[in-house]
């Protein structure tokens, strides 16, 4: 048993002092006891450190890493995410399994230094540029889980499925390496990673790429295995105004026609959502995952933050294309573009007398993890995994914090270089 002795912990009753957090050698919580039934010399002590749950990065394109701050020169008259996408799949064409390991090996490393524990990355570099699987089907997902096995964190490998470039539009040279040549192709590369015990999950891309066919067989897949699901909708208003045409509906309502919304769904960005497509979330019991960062980046929108929190459906935050990796900032801008959306303060809010310190803290870490299938993370509770991160309370960004404020201070005034330990499963993975 190791025991580690923080000044504070954050719990699911709030922040508490003088606590000793007990970890069995599996890494997980086996008792959160007073310190005072411990003698110092039976486990570490973590001086002016506060430990708060792991975050749980939702959504990641790891190799969009390559992009952060070179595609800010004018591409074209009026650059849109259409324009951007062309550089990055100008990057996506020269990956190799050994180019996608470097790149997650730095970036995940770069994720722990932020903060997160968890990561999941919404795979879909598959296949070789000319769209021939390599010879081991699966070879860029090894390179990812080799990568995170090497730096320590933990990764759900959400398998993006990819079949056309438009609506019944045939993909594109870029895309080729992107698309399997059928939905059972997909699956069988699917079923390998899961059989031998990889965290996975399924990702059909959005309504423009997957066909119909595709994503019932793929959303029947989910549910037959208890997998997550996540796709990318209502992010663009071009996608919707296609989808219109194609379909009649907007994508979030294709998805529910498709039987591809239930508790095992998130939809990532939802930027553009309707009140209709909200109400189809919240009866499907399915999340959304905002990125902030990224939305911001590419001049997406803001998503719909007061009717979602509204219709209770659950939000998780993603670095996306990895343009920052900070969960507090993360969090922080959804609450800022919320009441720039809405012009007012405390959008995320649990209810009326709250602060949204604690709200936004369950998105990035309890909500996270649920939305990765992954119910034994995001809190600090006995029969948890041990992961954590530890802030430094004397940090000169959280000066003048309180026991009652601590995560207002943290969201509202300060970033991830407040964080000095990052602990996965009871491991520390990295240390400022």
């Amino acid at each position: 048993m190791r025991y580690l002795m923080p000044t504070y912990v954050y719990t699911p009753e709030g922040l508490r002092s003088d606590l000793t957090v007990a970890i069995d050698e599996q890494g997980f919580i086996a008792a959160i006891t007073p310190t005072v039934s411990h003698a110092a010399s039976e486990g570490e002590v973590l001086p002016n450190m506060a430990l708060l749950p792991g975050f749980v990065n939702v959504h990641s394109h790891v190799f969009q890493r390559a992009l952060r701050g070179h595609t800010h020169r004018p591409l074209s008259r009026q650059d849109t995410f259409w324009t951007w996408r062309r550089a990055m799949y100008a990057e996506a064409q020269r990956l190799t399994p050994e180019i996608l390991y470097e790149m997650a090996l730095h970036t995940y490393r770069e994720m722990l230094a932020a903060g997160y524990t968890t990561v999941g990355e919404f795979h879909y570099v598959h296949h070789q540029a000319n769209g021939q699987p390599y010879r081991a089907p699966n070879a860029m997902a090894a390179a990812l889980l080799a990568a995170a096995q090497d730096v320590g964190i933990r990764v759900v490998l959400l398998m993006a499925a990819y079949a056309q470039s438009g609506f019944a539009q045939p993909p594109s040279v870029e895309q080729k390496r992107f698309c399997d040549a059928s939905v059972d192709a997909y699956l069988e590369r699917v079923d390998a990673l899961r059989t031998t015990g990889v965290a996975v999950g399924l990702a059909p891309h959005s309504v423009r790429a997957v066909p119909e066919l595709w994503f019932r067989r793929i959303a029947e897949y989910s549910r037959e295995h208890q997998l997550p699901l996540h796709v990318h909708a209502d992010e663009q208003v071009s996608e919707i105004e296609q989808c219109l045409t194609a379909y009649g509906c907007r994508p979030i309502e294709l998805l529910a026609r498709f039987d591809a919304l239930c508790h095992l769904t998130t939809v990532v960005h939802a930027t553009h959502a309707e009140m209709n497509e909200i109400s189809l979330l919240a009866r499907g019991q399915s999340r959304v995952c905002v990125c902030p960062t990224t939305e911001g980046d590419l001049g997406d929108g803001i998503a719909p933050y007061a009717d979602l929190l509204a219709a209770a459906i659950p939000l998780t935050i993603g670095s996306d294309s990895n343009t920052r990796l900070d969960p507090v900032e993360e969090l922080r801008w959804a609450e800022y573009s919320a009441r720039m959306r809405y012009q007012r303060r405390r959008v995320l809010v649990a209810d009326e007398t709250a602060a949204p310190g604690p709200l936004l803290l369950s998105y990035g870490t309890q909500q996270g993890a649920q939305a990765l299938g992954l119910p034994t993370t995001g809190q600090i509770a006995v029969g948890m995994r041990a992961d954590f991160v530890a802030l430094d309370l004397t940090h000169a960004a959280l000066r003048g914090w309180t026991a009652q404020d601590l995560l207002d201070v943290l969201f509202f005034g300060a970033s991830a270089q407040v964080i000095v330990q990052t602990w996965v499963q009871g491991k520390r993975v990295w240390e400022r």
